[in-house]
């Protein structure tokens, strides 16, 4: 009997605990919007101002005071807290060490209570350089469209093209997902991705390369693929400006190496010289690459595909496994289907998701190009508007 009550007593502290924890947080949250920039230093421990300057933390508070007004509420929910501001919301996230100080933050998209379509693509045409949005329903209704048939530079986007083939490859041969490749020099990339530092001669079903390919946006993977279905396949059906249809590696020894002969022999070829070109780079080392900061002939040398062809293919692929790991900008947890693939490089920034509420709802494929050759694109605020887009069409 005493051991049940000690017990008991015990439970009680920790929920007790946890309670004055939760409660804790949800004020020193409110505090960060309430503080004056003077005495909102108190709020955070010595190692994350260590990480994060004070600058930058009064910086996103006020984007989000400016955008939202002023906080009335913080929420607990089952992945932090919702912010609660008197023109919309902002998912949270917060840590605090034994003296109550913050120790972790973070601040998702918010989304506007009064926010409408015609505003958001406002806002996109306002960022700088080329703009493409394409939103469909069910794959027949164009909730919202600009320029969305222009053919525009997508990063690793394109990505979805290679799912694409691999799906029709696999359902019309004999081929199966548990068919193994292994990891061969010619076809080692660089980042983004883990498999460049693997081992060659890992084995690696299609399935994990496939995986890999979507959801970390593997290049290494991405390459084995490419050569595994042959790259006039790849560029059945595709417009002549991606042809040939290159690898990552190969992008990456054209666009960014010090090779600047290379570079002018292969833009200057015309389509045959260009297939001798790659495939002479097949045994060359990825040496000398440097991505930078600064659009390097992104009209040029890139995959091409327009908002509309991205929203329909990612439809088509929408009970593919692989497009459901990585989220993209929406927490998985708040819809029945969240499928995404995005793409960037200096100068490009592509989002492309795939959205169900619940299991009765609506699909909705929302795609986002943005295209400037002068200056990188500005993501946080390329992001933050996609993630409006989001919320006023599919709920955030």
């Amino acid at each position: 009997m005493k051991v049940n009550l000690v017990i008991l007593i015990l439970v009680l502290l920790l929920f007790i605990s946890l309670g004055v924890q939760a409660a804790s947080e949800a004020e020193v949250l409110k505090d960060i919007f309430r503080k004056e920039s003077a005495s909102l230093e108190s709020l955070f421990a010595d190692s994350f101002l260590e990480q994060v300057s004070l600058t930058q933390i009064e910086a996103i508070v006020n984007q989000y005071g400016s955008a939202l007004g002023a906080v009335q509420a913080a929420e607990k929910t089952e992945n932090g807290y919702s912010l609660q501001f008197e023109k919309g919301t902002a998912p949270a996230q917060i840590t605090l060490n034994e003296e109550g100080k913050i120790i972790g933050l973070w601040f998702g998209n918010y989304s506007l209570a009064e926010d409408n379509l015609d505003t958001i693509l406002a806002e996109l045409k306002e960022l700088p350089g080329e703009l493409s949005v394409s939103v469909i329903k069910n794959n027949q209704v164009k909730v919202l469209s600009y320029n969305e048939q222009k053919l525009m530079a997508v990063g690793s986007t394109f990505k979805l093209h290679v799912l694409k083939k691999l799906y029709e490859e696999i359902e019309d041969s004999d081929k199966s997902w548990s068919d193994i490749v292994e990891l061969g020099a010619e076809n080692r990339s660089l980042p983004s991705g883990i498999l460049q530092s693997w081992s060659l001669g890992t084995p690696l079903t299609l399935r994990s390369l496939s995986n890999l390919m979507i959801s970390q946006s593997d290049n290494t993977a991405t390459d084995h693929l490419i050569d595994f279905l042959g790259r006039e396949n790849l560029e059945d059906g595709l417009k002549d400006i991606n042809i040939p249809f290159l690898k990552t590696r190969e992008f990456f020894m054209l666009k960014f190496s010090d090779d600047d002969q290379l570079r002018e022999r292969y833009l200057n070829s015309n389509l045959s010289e260009k297939r001798k070109i790659l495939s002479e780079l097949s045994s060359r080392e990825l040496n000398n690459i440097k991505v930078g900061d600064k659009p390097i002939l992104i009209e040029e040398l890139e995959w091409y595909f327009s908002t509309e062809e991205l929203a329909e293919m990612i439809y088509e692929l929408k009970d593919a496994p692989e497009i459901k790991i990585n989220p993209g900008l929406v927490d998985q947890k708040n819809y029945y289907l969240a499928g995404y693939k995005g793409g960037s490089e200096p100068g490009v920034l592509q989002f492309t998701h795939l959205l169900q509420k619940r299991e009765e709802s609506d699909i909705y494929a929302i795609s986002v190009t943005i295209n400037n050759r002068e200056q990188a694109v500005d993501g946080q605020k390329a992001a933050q508007l996609t993630s409006r887009l989001i919320s006023a069409v599919v709920g955030p």
